[in-house]
């Protein structure tokens, strides 16, 4: 239990000491001042979009929540997962959902769905990425197969569970709320919030390097998948960077030159992600349980 709290703070040091001996501190703070302020706030606003899109698939999935709670539960959930060790902060989304007096099974049904769909769609991006290398056509039949299949296919999980004990009341519970239309609802909120928390990096990385939109969409992807894998490390540093590093090396990009895009737009999303957490953190405290 203690090597799982101390293991993020390890990989973090560790990333972080590997980076500032390739990429001097100065040349990270010069790269950074040479982006367009303006284009920083354009891409704050693009990742709170994504945010408000993201919030809203909880507003329209749990019917006790109103819309400005749901964006700030969701806004101090990324926060506290960003920043507590060993994936502990993922408890935020439960403690502030029960104190809306929300059932437990509800939040759970609605969290899970929403990681297994943030999960596809990232896996959707990989596939995407590939099919465009070959052609529009393939691109379109791709997309087009996978999103058919896993639409038709996720309310049908639930027949998976075994249909005693409490597992039966889960069971019954998914079957009057998992829908196609709710599968619908959860891939188009998923690929929306994607798109803007994407743009809202690209914003920032395309004024640093000449990586095309394509390959900055994949190492997106790439680095977005380490936030909801079990392993993490202390704030994301080392893990989002070799997420992100990963496929930009396949492109034949220079080990330096992708750690040091890996590491600006990383910041750039955690500042975001804190920028909108902290305030919303307050309000939930400070505006208590829900009324009425």
């Amino acid at each position: 239990m203690k090597l799982k709290f101390t293991l993020p703070f390890i990989i973090a040091l560790a990333f972080l000491s590997v980076l500032f001996y390739l990429v001097p501190f100065g040349q990270l703070l010069s790269s950074v001042s040479s982006v367009p302020k303006p284009y920083l706030l354009y891409g704050f606003v693009a990742y709170t979009l994504s945010q408000v899109v993201r919030s809203l698939r909880w507003y329209m999935l749990i019917p006790q929540l109103d819309a400005w709670r749901a964006f700030l539960i969701n806004s101090a959930n990324i926060l506290l997962n960003n920043v507590v060790p060993a994936r502990a902060g993922e408890l935020s989304w439960f403690y502030y959902t029960r104190r809306q007096d929300i059932p437990l099974k509800e939040s759970l049904w609605v969290f899970v769905a929403a990681r297994v769909y943030d999960l596809l769609g990232l896996i959707l991006l990989f596939v995407a990425y590939g099919a465009y290398i070959k052609g529009g056509a393939l691109l379109a039949l791709s997309v087009s197969s996978i999103l058919l299949v896993a639409n038709l296919l996720m309310p049908k999980l639930s027949e998976l569970l075994p249909p005693t004990g409490r597992l039966k009341d889960m069971k019954d519970f998914l079957r009057e709320r998992h829908t196609l239309k709710v599968s619908l609802l959860l891939t188009t909120t998923a690929a929306i919030s994607f798109f803007f928390k994407f743009l809202s990096m690209y914003l920032i990385i395309s004024h640093l390097s000449e990586v095309s939109f394509m390959k900055a969409m994949l190492a997106f992807a790439g680095g977005d998948l380490t936030t909801i894998l079990p392993v993490h490390s202390f704030m994301g540093y080392g893990t989002y960077e070799g997420g992100f590093l990963l496929p930009l090396k396949l492109f034949g990009v220079e080990l330096r030159e992708g750690l040091k895009l890996g590491f600006i737009a990383h910041n750039f999303l955690l500042l975001s992600s804190i920028a909108l957490g902290i305030p919303s953190l307050l309000f939930l405290h400070l505006g208590g349980r829900r009324v009425g």
